[in-house]
């Protein structure tokens, strides 16, 4: 009998001790990260059969197990996933906003700086200080367009750095997890529960999700399994594969990431990582990043070209033709290098820079047709359809966004692609031409003469040269000679026109330049346009030049205001991200309060269990001396 009763007090001392020893490590470990709540399962020994009824015979503990919620852990995975891949972008374009609102990498206070120094020299055209000051404040304006561009490559290769970081964790991690999966499956085969293995596989997965997204899929010996968002193995059991970052083979300048097979690396689809902090810098460097070189390129060429335009139509001080102002900038096109017929080339102009779209594009060869995808907003036509079309064998060319896109060569094999980047660099090659003062063409290369000896009351309105190219027989010395009121006759002596009807106010345009008249002529009345000749004070092209600054240029803003639409575009998709990632944060903390809810250490609720367990243990003592004292009465009977 008291040896019965002493079993069962035994057991239950065990079991209360296992109780306390399990409370006291919660309470240890309630800050720990990582760790989950354990508790102590206990259960009722079989009775034993004594006297017509079953006597119990005591506890006995099954097993210390987490309190662990698969859901919740899940749900808190994938939380932590998204708020990384939301963090890690917003942080990138806070950066970026950093920089265009720092007043010393600012390009519109130097644009509207420049354009001063414009309207400068239309007042003093022949002065050297006033052309040395326009030629200054060029350069100005081009150093902060090149370092701006720098900067944004430099937060290119930032982020390939950062890039290569995480997939180092990620490798990292998914073999400390394989590890762990061998050791769990071992414990669990014999017949052990490995928590504190468990807790840190756990935490070790959380830590992957930070970099990238994964599911898991528990196996029955207690290893799991780890898959990326579309459904690739990232761990199975105790084998890891390899995450790898490889260049685009369609945009050399773009890098994938994939999963290593031998020597090469599988590409994943960027948008279908699903998450964590690779995914936010792939989404940073392939769409954002490349969205502001293209606004800031944009703004690059359109000023390039329209002011290289209107100086080539004038005259610089040493009366020669006026070259370029800044260095012409080209567009970017390439054939990917996975091309069936690598003999097919692209190449793509500037067609009429007022029309240009902040954008990439792609043109895929399929089924005979060419297919142009504008990259900005995934628009895709047939180029059979756009503007200037024409196709003559392996030759094939189209007209869109202001860009005029021509292949060359043996036709294309089926599938081939071709990419063009035509405003990704401008930034960074944007420069001025000239190097000398001199070299401004200030000047009008035509001046027009009406004689004192007229009748009528006819007088020059307005004399420009219209562009786009300058005509050879712009110079050329042209009469106009009124034969009536209405009517005259002009005459370079190799082109006449007779019979010319003449309305106030209306251009004639004849050799390449544009003459506005008023007032009202009478017959032999004659006005003469020609060279202008030592016309180092002229100012015409100069006014003509500081006029672009009010033109819109630029996706209908003009210069100085499009480079502040770029800033507020910039600020709002910044703005956006911080909005976006805030709410991804505060999902990630419910998820992580959900799980603490059943799976963290309650203090208070620990010290409750502690009490609970100390006065079972108390309790469970009295009945092993009860049975002491039994047992001893027992044996002095017997003596």
């Amino acid at each position: 009998m008291s040896t019965g009763i002493f079993s069962i007090g035994t057991s239950a001392l065990n079991a209360a001790y296992t109780a306390l020893r399990t409370a006291g490590n919660n309470v240890a470990n309630a800050n720990t990260p990582g760790y989950t709540r354990q508790i102590t399962v206990l259960t009722p020994q079989v009775g034993t059969f004594i006297g017509g009824n079953y006597v119990g015979q005591g506890v006995a503990v099954t097993e210390v197990r987490r309190v662990y919620n698969d859901f919740l852990a899940q749900q808190a995975h994938q939380a932590q996933a998204s708020a990384s891949q939301s963090e890690s972008r917003y942080l990138q374009l806070a950066q970026i906003s950093n920089l265009f609102a720092d007043p010393s990498t600012g390009v519109g206070g130097t644009i509207d700086q420049f354009f001063r120094a414009v309207q400068d020299l239309t007042q003093r055209p022949a002065d050297p200080a006033a052309r040395q000051a326009l030629l200054s404040a060029a350069n100005l304006m081009a150093g902060r367009f090149n370092d701006v561009g720098d900067r944004l490559q430099e937060f290119r290769n930032g982020t390939d750095q950062q890039l290569r970081l995480e997939i180092d964790a990620v490798n990292r991690t998914a073999r400390e997890i394989a590890d762990l999966n061998d050791k769990i499956a071992l414990a669990r085969g014999a017949g052990r529960a490995p928590n504190d293995l468990l807790d840190r596989r756990d935490a070790a997965i959380r830590r992957l999700n930070e970099s990238i997204r994964v599911s898991m899929v528990e196996q029955d010996d207690g290893a799991v399994n780890l898959f990326l968002a579309n459904g690739q193995p990232l761990v199975v059991g105790n084998r890891a594969s390899e995450v790898g970052m490889t260049l685009d083979p369609v945009d050399p300048g773009n890098v994938l990431v994939g999963i290593r097979s031998g020597a090469t690396v599988v590409p994943l689809d960027p948008d279908r990582i699903g998450g964590g902090k690779i995914a936010g810098l792939l989404q940073f460097r392939a769409n954002d990043l490349p969205q502001i070189e293209n606004e800031l390129g944009r703004l690059a060429v359109a000023l390039s070209a329209q002011f290289n335009q209107q100086h080539r139509l004038g005259d610089d001080r040493n009366g020669q033709p006026g070259g370029d102002f800044f260095a012409p900038l080209a567009a970017n096109a390439f054939a990917a290098a996975t091309n069936g017929n690598p003999a097919t080339t692209i190449a793509v102009t500037f067609a009429d820079t007022t029309q240009l779209v902040a954008s990439d594009y792609r043109v895929d060869y399929t089924g005979g047709t060419y297919w142009l995808t504008r990259l900005a907003d995934g628009a895709r036509i047939d180029a059979s359809t756009l503007s200037g079309y024409s196709a003559s064998g392996g030759n094939v060319a189209f007209t869109y966004d202001g860009l005029r896109f021509a292949l060359a060569g043996a036709p294309p094999a089926n599938g081939d692609v071709f990419l063009a980047q035509p405003l990704r660099g401008a930034a960074r090659s944007f420069g001025v031409a000239l190097t000398q003062p001199a070299q401004i063409a200030a000047a009008s290369p035509v001046q027009a003469q009406v004689p004192a000896t007229n009748l009528g009351s006819i007088a020059v309105d307005d004399l420009s040269v219209v562009g786009p190219a300058r005509n050879p027989a712009l110079a050329n010395a042209t009469t106009i000679t009124f034969t009536g009121p209405n009517t005259y006759t002009i005459s370079d002596g190799v082109t006449t026109l007779a019979g010319q009807t003449y309305t106030p106010g209306t251009p004639i345009v004849f050799n390449g330049w544009s003459l506005a008249l008023r007032g009202t002529p009478q017959a032999n009345d004659r006005v003469t346009v020609g060279a202008n000749v030592g016309g180092i004070g002229d100012n015409r092209n100069a006014i003509r030049l500081a006029q672009l600054a009010d033109l819109a240029l630029v996706d209908g803003s003009r210069l100085a205001g499009a480079f502040s639409a770029v800033v507020a575009r910039v600020g709002s998709a910044t703005q956006s991200a911080d909005i976006y990632n805030a709410a991804q944060q505060s999902i990630l903390q419910d998820a992580v309060n959900a799980e603490s809810a059943v799976s963290g250490v309650n203090l208070d609720e620990e010290a409750s269990r502690l009490m609970q367990f100390q006065q079972q243990y108390q309790a469970a003592a009295k009945v092993v001396a009860t049975a002491k004292m039994i047992f001893e009465e027992i044996l002095s009977i017997a003596r």
